[in-house]
């Protein structure tokens, strides 16, 4: 499984190696989707052209959003899920155009797939919040007037006992909103942009199969050290300096690679995880030969 997963992530960085124009356009929106979140963010709402900014923001961004899946997983389609240019020096037929094309039609798809998720994590984060304020015990008021004694008798004070409630419950939420979630939604777009939104959602009890399947689980969790943990040591570990110039210098370096990573691993990890999942739909280079073989022969 080790070997599969490796393989299926150095597929997936040679193709997008090779489509570099894909790589660009790639950047291209999501440096635009960062601006549209930077300034939606940023603008304060004091009049009512600054309301309605911030409103148009909003709807950008989150277009912008499922545009950017859109084009990645459509270049998937267009290389790695064998659609086209499955043979060595064949053309894809995608171009940039074709691509972005494709891309604005298969949108609309994106978002109908998404919305029972969105509402499922929306349903996830209420009913933890609930059940956390439930179950949620008060510091005893004993313990406290004791740590001070303790900490008196000891040179080093005593470690606060670890709050198992809150543990368990912050482990819960990292594993919906950071595993399960994002596996299930990116194996619905790869299957609606591959097979169509009627025939993904027939088939989705398939798709979440092979989306929790352990090759799958395995990609996505080393795609997200890359994408994801990576990209927050480099933001918010801070590096000390005593000249500005180089403290600016340190931090346009460190966010130009925050950019890089998040975003072509981000593109790598979902093409590795079309490359493991998907069926193989087109005849082996080895069954080819074995079937021209025989015609050859007769001819």
């Amino acid at each position: 499984m080790l070997t599969e997963t490796f393989h299926s992530i150095a597929t997936a960085a040679r193709k997008l190696l090779k489509n570099w124009q894909s790589m660009v356009v790639l950047a291209i929106v999501y440096a635009v989707l960062l601006a549209a979140l930077y300034f939606f963010m940023a603008i304060r709402e004091a009049s009512i052209a600054q309301v309605v900014l911030t409103f148009g923001l909003a709807i950008a961004a989150f277009v912008l959003f499922f545009l950017l899946q859109a084009i990645i997983a459509g270049g998937i389609a267009g290389g790695i899920a064998g659609v086209s240019g499955s043979e060595p020096g064949a053309k894809t037929g995608f171009g940039i155009g074709s691509l972005v094309k494709r891309s604005v039609a298969n949108l609309w798809k994106l978002v109908v797939i998404s919305l029972p998720l969105i509402v499922l994590a929306i349903l996830i984060a209420y009913l933890l919040g609930k059940a956390q304020n439930y179950f949620w015990v008060e510091p005893n008021a004993a313990n406290d007037m004791l740590e001070p004694m303790a900490g008196s008798r000891s040179r080093n004070p005593a470690r606060a006992p670890i709050n198992w409630r809150v543990a368990i419950f912050s482990s819960l939420r990292y594993l919906s909103f950071g595993l399960l979630l994002p596996l299930a939604t990116i194996h619905l777009w790869l299957a609606t942009v591959r097979d169509g939104l009627w025939p993904a959602t027939r088939r989705i009890g398939t798709h979440l199969s092979r989306a929790f399947a352990p090759q799958s689980v395995l990609i996505y969790i080393l795609g997200f050290l890359v994408f994801g943990l990576l990209p927050y040591f480099l933001l918010f570990k801070a590096t000390p300096t005593s000249r500005a110039w180089l403290e600016i210098s340190l931090l346009v370096v460190r966010l130009a690679v925050v950019f890089a990573l998040t975003l072509f691993g981000w593109v790598i990890t979902v093409w590795a995880l079309s490359h493991s999942s998907t069926p193989p739909t087109h005849p082996s280079p080895s069954a080819k030969a074995a079937a021209v073989e025989p015609a050859r022969e007769a001819a």
